[in-house]
């Protein structure tokens, strides 16, 4: 997914009362973004979501901590072959569902509401959604456009039906990573009620006419009704404020905080001050800022806990939009470069092997992060720690760089602008230090570097007018594919963008994701990390951990890398 860096920082600082939060049954989260909308189908960032699964519940959900193992939540089991529940061939998967559970407006879930629920995710296929996730598993589509509507229908009816109490999926080929998209994104909402409020009915005949819904149209745009143990109270959309509220009725016991409020300050220095006084529990902090934080009396910081992302990224494009576009210079070396100019391997090695990867630990992370050793992170299965990453070498550089174009870069040189989102520290130091590296080089070579806003960033990347520039990709589920396939695979999200095609990944990408045995999915990953580091489509810098930041009277906050705003339910706080 582009889910965008934990959302987007907003410049509004919004207060929470000025009072001490000593209320145990209370917690005030200061958040630096907004949340973009409270729907469960059409939301991609981290806030959001963070947001949705307060309120929603899924079919399963990650167990504790592990990004690996699974247990029920409205389903009352995890399919596997040992119960029988998921066939031995890997293409039929059977959810029993759980009585008793109810909606927050009291109607009893069903396996209709189940069954309508993912039959939305898949339909809504807003642009630069999640919908695709499950496109891809259930019928092998990425987008709803690629069929006629009617098929697009019928594929998604027949893959998902109701047997009785339970909810079966059935499946092309194997997907490994389903059970692991289920837990993240095949949040459950209520048929009627979304019906009620204006949206999709259910049927055959209407079902396009919600596809790719402007934002603030949407049915659950602003409204809620989940299952799960917070209810919506409030949104304040112009104050960028959200109360939730204890669900009393909730299918488990009910939760120990009876009021979460969360709400935006961009500002640091703010939610440092705030947190300081004991106004608020907990605040989220960039790593750039950690040392504003570290040693506050009654606050605990929590770092190195592990991150699913692939953390500025230097991405080349292979075939750079060459009309009326001014980040090509002249269009040619010298003053410039050629559309094609990291389609040259040797090019793409140059600039791999002239970045400095220990200073950007050092000055980016902090020391506080190893060098990646491609998009698969450290904490993740299929990760192989004996792959040896690009060194920082200008003498291997040198040689790439005079092999490049039959020594056509090394005689006449270039002027290259690679772009990086404004106001982001770390990606500006990548930026320079790449500059820096390549330059020392040879006179002839000239790096610029440019920051845009996050919004002309994506615009221009998708125009795929930028020749090169630093962001990163936030994994969507806790599974290697979803590491590789951005980068790698041609129909990717960056590769299909930047002209990457590599035959044999594509191949190995797609055996890998339809593949039962562990072991013979971990050789295929193995072989795809090498890849990406020998044909460097990109250059993967670095492999961070994130930070949890709150009082020390705040007890039972669960962590999972695919959440990185914690979980809710467990929480307690001590007066």
């Amino acid at each position: 997914m582009l889910r965008l860096p934990l959302a987007v920082l907003l410049t509004l600082s919004i207060c929470f009362p000025a009072r001490a939060s000593s209320d145990p049954a209370v917690l005030d989260y200061a958040l630096a973004a907004d949340v973009d909308t409270l729907d469960p189908h059409w939301g991609y960032d981290a806030v959001s979501l963070f947001v949705v699964d307060q309120v929603y519940e899924t079919l399963i959900d990650f167990k504790g901590e592990s990004l690996d193992a699974y247990e029920p939540r409205l389903a009352t089991v995890v399919p596997s072959p040992a119960n029988g529940f998921l066939s031995k061939d890997g293409l039929t998967y059977a959810f029993p569902l759980r009585l008793g559970a109810k909606f927050h407006d009291g109607s009893a879930l069903s396996a209709a509401d189940v069954k309508y629920s993912l039959m939305r995710f898949l339909l809504i296929d807003r642009e630069g959604g999640p919908s695709n996730l499950l496109l891809y598993a259930l019928i092998g589509v990425r987008g709803t456009g690629e069929l006629p509507p009617d098929r697009i229908f019928d594929l998604a009816d027949n893959a998902i039906s109701t047997e009785g109490g339970s909810v079966v999926l059935r499946l092309k080929k194997p997907f490994a990573p389903l059970l692991s998209i289920l837990a993240g994104f095949g949040h459950i909402v209520s048929k009627g009620f979304v019906e009620a409020n204006g949206g999709w009915d259910g049927r055959k005949e209407t079902w396009v006419k919600y596809r790719n819904p402007a934002k603030e149209s949407s049915a659950l745009y602003a409204k809620m009704n989940g299952t799960g143990p917070f209810k919506l109270e409030t949104w304040d959309r112009a104050a960028k404020k959200i109360s939730l509220v204890r669900n009393e009725d909730y299918w488990r016991k009910p939760a120990a905080l009876a009021r979460v409020n969360l709400a935006s300050v961009a500002d640091s220095r703010e939610r440092r001050r705030r947190l300081a006084a004991g106004e608020i529990d907990a605040a989220f902090v960039e790593r750039r800022f950690l040392d504003q934080f570290e040693g506050l009396p009654g606050v605990v910081v929590t770092d190195g806990l592990p991150s699913l992302e692939a953390q500025n990224t230097v991405l080349f494009n292979f075939n750079i939009e060459p009309k009326n576009n001014p980040w090509l210079g002249s269009g040619g070396l010298g003053d410039g470069v050629p559309p094609d100019f990291f389609a040259d391997v040797e090019v793409r090695k140059a600039f791999a092997f002239a970045f400095d990867y220990d200073a950007f630990i050092r000055e980016g992370y902090r020391s506080k992060a190893i060098q990646a050793h491609g998009p698969i992170p450290a904490v993740l299965f299929g990760y192989n720690p004996k792959q040896k990453p690009w060194p920082f070498s200008p003498y291997q550089a040198e040689g790439a760089f005079k092999r490049a174009r039959n020594g056509q870069v090394w005689e006449h040189g270039f002027a290259l602008s690679v772009a990086y989102t404004e106001g982001n520290a770390e990606r500006r130091i990548a930026c320079r230090l790449l500059k820096e590296g390549v330059e020392k080089l040879n006179a002839k070579f000239h790096v610029e570097c440019r920051a845009l806003p996050e919004s002309k960033l994506l615009d221009e990347f998708r125009a795929r007018r930028l020749p090169a520039f630093v962001y990163r990709w936030i994994l969507d589920y806790p599974d290697p594919h979803n590491a590789v396939e951005p980068f790698l695979h041609s129909r990717g999200y960056f590769a299909s963008m930047l002209g990457y095609n590599n035959p044999r990944a594509d191949a190995m990408i797609e055996a890998a994701a339809s593949e039962i045995d562990p072991a013979k999915r971990k050789a295929l990953y193995y072989e795809l990390q090498a890849l990406a580091i020998y044909d460097a489509p990109a250059i993967f810098t670095a492999d961070s951990y994130n930070i949890v930041v709150k009082r020390a009277k705040v007890l039972g906050w669960l962590y999972h890398p695919i959440q990185p705003y914690g979980t809710l339910y467990e929480v307690t706080k001590t007066p």
